[in-house]
């Protein structure tokens, strides 16, 4: 038995490779009959680089440096050029109508200003008071609700499960055919054609 064990330990790598293989091969040497580890292969193999010829690296190079040195000539001659807005800019009649159709606000006297403060109040309040009984009005029916169901509950289970489901007639749909549909050819839209009219810079 000790010779067997002698030579499954010889078998055993003389040089390992990694910190991996030493530790296998300590346990190896101390107990032979464990499983010893191999390298993990986890990385596909390098694909074959395609050999380009060096006159087309070149000039590919030469394309990109004289694109960028295209840039930067076109932005030291003219600055930098923002897209314009065409939905901001004004025509200048336009322009010039809307500073001579200037309105001046009319000067209101005191009376007036009170009287407009005091309907603006008046009208608060009337809106306040018509949320707050409309929601006491909500609220009446939510407990009235609750307490028929409750005593619903308690006189027939059945009917109270009925009563609680949900109702799907109450708003009719129907689906017919599939709802995705592939576009219809030579299909000719009532409203026209929509056709994109935004400058391209």
């Amino acid at each position: 038995m000790a010779a067997i064990l002698s030579n499954l330990a010889k078998l055993s790598l003389s040089q390992p490779t990694s910190t991996v293989f030493q530790s296998c091969r300590i346990h190896s040497q101390v107990n032979p009959l464990l499983i010893r580890a191999t390298q993990q292969l986890l990385a596909e193999p390098m694909k074959k680089k395609k050999r380009i010829d060096p006159s087309v690296l070149a000039a590919k190079e030469a394309k990109k440096i004289k694109k960028i040195e295209k840039e930067i000539k076109k932005l030291t001659r003219f600055g930098r050029i923002l897209k314009p807005v065409a939905e901001i800019e004004l025509p200048n009649k336009q322009f010039r109508l809307a500073k001579e159709r200037q309105r001046e606000t009319p000067v209101l006297s005191f009376e007036e200003s009170e009287e407009r403060a005091l309907l603006q109040k008046q009208w608060g309040r009337y809106r306040t008071k018509m949320w707050v009984h409309q929601y006491q009005v909500y609220d009446k029916l939510v407990a009235a609700q609750a307490e028929a169901l409750e005593e619903l509950k308690a006189e027939s289970p059945e009917l109270y499960q009925e009563a609680i489901k949900i109702d799907y007639n109450m708003i009719a749909m129907n689906f017919e055919g599939p709802k995705l549909t592939p576009p219809i050819r030579d299909y000719v839209p009532p409203d026209g054609d929509y056709v994109d009219t935004s400058r391209k810079y």
